[in-house]
């Protein structure tokens, strides 16, 4: 009942252990400060993550929004601006610390959905407000309108194209904002535009002011948003707080109790999926957190105690006797 239950249709049935399973979302990565694996091993570095302020006196009130299409704009409301004085002061009366906030005004998803706009969130007509937010993706558009003979990157030609994307706006309308084609089109113009904008920079061409004016933006605030899409480092991607040692230290009185626990669990008992011993109960201590942190962002490779590696996991880090042959001491041109 939890898999046909779930609006979005992402909890899976594990047929070992009889169990519906979802994302836990990495939350021992995430007490740590680091990202999940989905996002950290993403090749397209298309993954942010962030916390963001919000009051959550006002969401049953944007959730009971009578129009469905009324419903992103409900959600966007109830974004708190992590730089208002007022915010700032309530958030520290909730007990919210000084490290969460400064967070929130480096999250890099509320400047995607409140500062740019171009992040919308799924399925907003069921009412959850997800907090999951997409960017509408921008099709192949410029081999299409080349074709025709047009300057595939000039800003007025992709503004025409987008009406003919191989992706249909009212597709996309269908899944980020419960049908509303306008939404949908003011981002694709957005991101239409700080394509042809950066073109004409990267090319050592005159900026074109017009280009931003076009869709609301400024040409300093456009260059940003084209740094954070295409740009950002690893610490403007993910902006995430760690969680204070006391709590961490709670979650020690769980670690043997931990529902995931189990046989065939998600690498919680057993061989886990990333390889040997990964799977196995390990206390939730914060000694433990900081040995994954210091593992996961170190620049050289760490011994590693495992008599086995799954390679399809390896983030690299790791150094198993055996699977690198040792150096030669030959001078004569011998393999290293």
């Amino acid at each position: 009942m939890c898999i046909t239950g779930c609006p979005y249709k992402k909890i899976y049935f594990n047929h070992k252990t009889g169990k519906a399973e979802k994302c836990t979302f990495c939350y021992p990565r995430i007490e740590v400060g680091l990202p999940t694996v989905c996002a950290e091993t993403c090749v397209g570095r298309l993954r942010y993550i962030g916390p963001i302020l919000y009051d959550a006196d006002a969401v049953t009130a944007a959730a009971s929004t009578p129009d469905p299409q009324d419903l992103y704009r409900a959600q966007l409301d109830l974004l708190l601006d992590p730089n208002d004085p007022e915010v700032i002061a309530g958030a520290r009366e909730a007990g919210i610390s000084e490290d969460w906030l400064e967070a929130a005004r480096r999250s890099p998803i509320y400047t995607l959905i409140k500062e740019y706009e171009v992040a919308l969130p799924l399925h907003p007509e069921y009412r959850t407000m997800p907090m999951v937010w997409y960017i509408p993706p921008l099709s192949p558009v410029v081999d299409a309108v080349a074709r025709d003979g047009h300057d595939g990157e000039d800003v007025d030609n992709l503004f025409g194209a987008i009406d003919a994307l191989r992706i249909p706006k009212e597709y996309l309308a269908e899944l980020f904002t419960a049908g509303d084609t306008v939404e949908i089109d003011r981002v694709l113009h957005k991101l239409a535009a700080m394509r042809s904008y950066m073109r004409d920079i990267n090319l050592g061409r005159e900026p074109q002011a017009r280009i931003p004016a076009s869709v609301g933006m400024g040409e300093e605030q456009m260059y940003e948003m084209y740094r954070l899409l295409a740009l950002a480092k690893y610490d403007d991607r993910y902006v995430i707080p760690t969680a204070a040692q006391t709590e961490a230290h709670k979650l020690e009185e769980t670690a043997t109790d931990c529902p995931l626990n189990f046989e065939g669990g998600p690498g919680m008992g057993g061989s886990g999926p990333f390889g040997e011993g990964s799977g196995g109960p390990v206390s939730a201590a914060v000694e433990t957190f900081q040995a994954l942190k210091q593992r996961q962002t170190t620049e050289g490779q760490m011994t590693s105690g495992a008599s086995r590696v799954n390679l399809l996991n390896w983030d690299g880090q790791g150094a198993p006797a055996g699977m690198f042959p040792e150096p030669s001491d030959e001078t004569d041109g011998g393999a290293r």
